[in-house]
């Protein structure tokens, strides 16, 4: 694909070195069977054209105002207006041969091509095409059947499967499958796996009516200040609102080892942002008759602080999965728990947590008791652990 989108720029590498690079030339109409037959001939990398008709592949030094080309349309300088193409259109390739003598604005207007478009500075306006690429700013909306592709977007890119902003970009991404911004990120990213090195501007009001959103199944951010939604939420520091079945924060999180009413071998993992946790555990009891061999749990957990952080209390609620003695684990007892904890710091890197719990019996097993301390279906019950 490359070599068809380029294939005029190895044409006319030779040419383009043996004429004036004079842009001054002022043209109305240009009508070109092919590159270098034309009603300019090979003058025409040269002029500025306000229609250019091209049978089959044209060449131009610019253009501002129509042009129509069945196979491509190749602008030296740059495009302004509307360009329809059976395949490619390429404006700015003086940017790419001559990199001393770059233009800030390549295109401008209405791009619409089955394969390509692609623009070798900034752009703005409307791409429609298979693949959409501009290698500076993109301002405005790309339409990629497959791909989009920018150095930074101030605007929308929806695509058929992948959305990229190498640096950054205010706007949305939408595609199926993969949106990638790597910089600052103010908007929406839909798709299934999102990225965004940092999705939105940080303060500390962030809640859920940031102006930031990562929705999909996997959401990852380096920083986020924004609302992430989806499965799986990961992030190396979240100071936003994650939702999701598993958050992940790199810089936070907290684990315990615990001994309660249900499990006397009991761990627990939080994770999440400073709104809340996620809360997975898994218990264990050492051969203990007529209570569950071992269990999992998931729940949600939030944490206040004292500012020297040297105590805190915490509430949260989970469902644990209990595996009793001969039967599966999904048709073992099944206990919907609620505890309060209070913890304080017992030295430099270690608190110790104290705890009362309230447990309800969602299902049961015959002669088979789901805690330690059993009193029906509502029961109390203890928490006592190091974190």
């Amino acid at each position: 694909m490359k070599i068809f989108i380029y294939y005029s720029v190895l044409l006319f590498i030779i040419p383009i070195g043996l004429f004036s690079q004079s842009y001054s030339k002022q043209s109305k109409i240009h009508i070109s069977a092919f590159p270098g037959f034309s009603n300019h001939t090979v003058d025409e990398i040269s002029n500025h054209y306000k229609l250019s008709l091209n049978l089959t592949s044209g060449v131009t030094g610019s253009v501002r105002g129509i042009e129509l080309g069945l196979i491509s349309n190749y602008n030296y300088e740059k495009f302004q207006g509307i360009q329809f193409a059976g395949f490619a259109n390429v404006s700015g390739v003086n940017n790419k041969l001559n990199p001393k003598e770059k233009l800030e604005n390549t295109f401008k207007g209405f791009q619409f091509a089955t394969i390509a478009n692609k623009t070798f500075g900034n752009g703005a306006g409307v791409q429609i095409s298979t693949f959409n690429t501009a290698a500076s700013v993109f301002t405005g909306f790309q339409l990629g059947f497959l791909t989009n592709k920018s150095r930074y977007l101030e605007g929308a890119q929806i695509a058929g499967l992948i959305n990229s902003s190498k640096i950054g970009m205010v706007g949305f991404q939408i595609a199926p499958l993969f949106n990638y911004s790597d910089g600052q990120t103010n908007g929406l990213q839909l798709a299934f796996f999102n990225y965004a090195r940092t999705a939105g501007f940080g303060h500390e009001f962030s809640n859920l009516l940031s102006d930031t959103w990562q929705i999909g199944l996997i959401n990852f951010s380096k920083v986020n200040n924004g609302n992430q939604i989806g499965l799986i939420n990961i992030s190396g520091k979240n100071n936003g609102v994650p939702l999701g079945l598993l958050n992940i924060d790199a810089s936070e999180g907290r684990l315990s080892f615990r001994s309660t009413d249900l499990f006397l071998s009991n761990i627990s993992i939080g994770t999440g942002s400073r709104f809340f946790n996620n809360m997975l555990q898994f218990g264990y009891n050492f051969s203990i008759n007529g209570l569950p061999v071992w269990g999992i749990s998931y729940g949600l957990e939030k944490e206040w602080s004292d500012p020297e952080k040297t105590k805190f209390i915490s509430i949260n609620a989970a469902i644990w999965q209990q595996k009793a003695k001969s039967i599966k684990l999904l048709k073992g007892p099944r206990i919907l728990r609620s505890e309060l904890i209070y913890g304080f710091k017992i030295s430099k890197y270690r608190y110790l947590e104290i705890g009362a719990a309230i447990n309800y019996k969602l299902t049961s097993v015959e002669n088979q008791e789901s805690s330690i301390i059993s009193m029906g279906d509502l029961f109390p019950g203890i928490v006592l652990g190091i974190q």
